[in-house]
């Protein structure tokens, strides 16, 4: 099995930057974090990453060499406030070392308030037209109570020996900037910095910072994975500790940093999230055969061809190794552990009130069937009803039908779920006919990730030029693809 990191936005961004080429598919890597400097002010850290399988490469002097510009830009009300423009050279001694990534750390003093950062990579070895990649980025005052800086996952650590402007505490770090975490990857590393606890509980006096990991899916705290430290006031205290995820389940989870004072009282709070893929577990029907269902709603529930179906739509929240036994289940088609199963699904969900939880839940699955549902596949095995079941309804749904450019679309865009922030997704309709729409792209962790999405979407007219253009740079006429996508409402 194939372990890849996936593309997902939050307060700590991760993105992928893509060159347009003719031949070449030019990618780096972005993420950045925001820290606070009582000298110097807010600051952000960016950490680029770029691939090196995907650059061109020059022979000079028997050494193969690449040539990226990298170009930064902070843009607040329009006006560029900051900026930073420079060659990144690289040299190696033969091909097989193209496959590293090629990492790159910068630093921008910011005042608080909104900005848009501009990203542009430009192999300066390749004939390529390069262009700006945009987000949004909003700088938080960090002077005025108890704050936390943003949570750094890295990979490695080594002493600053010679003082550079990018250490932190005395330190190099080498970011994890996927936010990923494989089934070979034993220890979350992290650092980050605590502000201000002088001024607000006294020089010197004790406080407690608890780091904890929660599973963003259902949000439950996993008590095996909580630590604590205690500690004395003073300006920036920094945080580096580590939590052995060796033995964490495959999901989506956060890492979560509390401040509290000596009286047990929440100060500050920050959190981090990342993916964490393991080697699935099988589950064992002896476990399931022991469940008592006397007097249960399952009882009620007969039929081994319903109650295949009923395992079916758990489908989407379900994890790996759920659906898989679910599948063993009914292809035995035993009916009895199938309802032991069913209700064993719903008392771990809801200890206290399973058959709430599940009349809650089929009640969405109607709603599926209702609006996502086709001639074809029921709502629940559709895109669009997977999503909605696994991700809740979204705040704001862009729907455009009859854009002359595109086949019909919608945009889906969640403030916050499953732990995540900011979160959209992408469905297309390429028959025209059916209301069969399939998820094209998506800004959450562990969803399809395309950055061409947008030439996807306009190949009912256009077709494709290139095999590494976005197709962002400006709208066909009549299209809102790209104000839809930015501003979906």
């Amino acid at each position: 099995m194939t372990y890849k990191p996936l593309i997902f936005s939050l307060f700590s961004l991760f993105m992928v930057v893509a060159s347009a080429s003719f031949g070449q598919n030019t990618k780096a890597y972005l993420n950045y974090n925001q820290f606070y400097s009582p000298t110097d002010g807010s600051y952000i850290e960016t950490y680029t990453a770029i691939d090196g399988s995907s650059l061109h490469w020059k022979n000079i002097d028997n050494k193969l060499k690449s040539e990226v510009e990298l170009t930064i830009i902070f843009r607040k009300d329009s006006q560029i406030v900051n900026f930073s423009k420079e060659i990144i050279h690289s040299a190696i001694n033969d091909s097989s070392a193209m496959q590293q990534l090629f990492m790159h750390t910068n630093r921008y003093r910011l005042k608080q308030g909104n900005y848009d950062m501009s990203i542009k990579i430009n192999d300066l070895n390749d004939t390529i037209e390069a262009f700006f990649v945009n987000t949004p980025l909003a700088i938080y005052n960090f002077s005025d109570s108890i704050k936390i800086s943003s949570i750094e996952a890295f990979t490695a650590k080594k002493k600053d020996s010679i003082h550079t402007d990018i250490s932190k505490s005395g330190y190099l770090f080498t970011p994890n900037i996927f936010n990923f975490y494989s089934p070979q990857d034993s220890l979350l590393k992290f650092y980050a910095e605590i502000y201000n606890t002088d001024k607000v509980l006294g020089l010197g006096n004790p406080y407690i910072v608890t780091y904890s990991i929660i599973n963003a899916v259902d949000n439950k705290l996993l008590p095996k994975y909580r630590q604590f430290k205690r500690l004395t006031s003073r300006p920036i205290q920094p945080l580096m500790s580590q939590i052995d995820i060796t033995d964490l389940p495959s999901s989506n989870y956060l890492l979560v940093v509390e401040v509290r004072d000596k009286n047990n009282k929440l100060r500050a709070k920050q959190d981090y999230i990342f993916q964490k893929q393991s080697i699935p577990k099988p589950m064992k029907i002896n476990n399931i055969s022991s469940v008592d269902i006397t007097s249960t709603f399952v009882e009620l529930i007969t039929g081994v061809d319903t109650l295949a179906e009923l395992l079916r739509s758990l489908t989407p929240i379900s994890s790996e190794q759920e659906n898989e036994f679910a599948n063993q289940l009914i292809n035995d088609s035993n009916a009895v552990i199938m309802q032991q199963y069913l209700y064993n699904f719903w008392q771990m969900r809801n200890p206290n009130a399973p058959l709430k939880a599940f009349s809650d839940y089929m009640a969405k699955v109607r709603y599926a069937d209702k609006v996502y549902g086709t001639r074809i596949n029921r709502g629940y095995a559709t895109d669009r009803g997977r999503v909605y079941l696994q991700y809740g309804k979204p705040n704001s749904i862009a729907r455009d039908y009859h854009d002359p450019s595109a086949f019909p679309y919608e945009i889906w865009h969640y403030y916050q779920a499953r732990g995540q922030r900011n979160i959209k997704f992408i469905f297309y309709n390429t028959d025209l006919a059916s209301n069969e729409f399939y998820l094209l792209h998506s800004t959450a962790i562990g969803e399809i990730n395309d950055y061409q999405w947008r030439i996807h979407i306009k190949k009912r007219n256009s077709g494709f030029h290139s095999i590494d253009d976005e197709g962002g740079r400006k709208d066909d006429w009549g299209s809102n693809l790209n104000r839809h996508f930015q501003n979906p409402r």
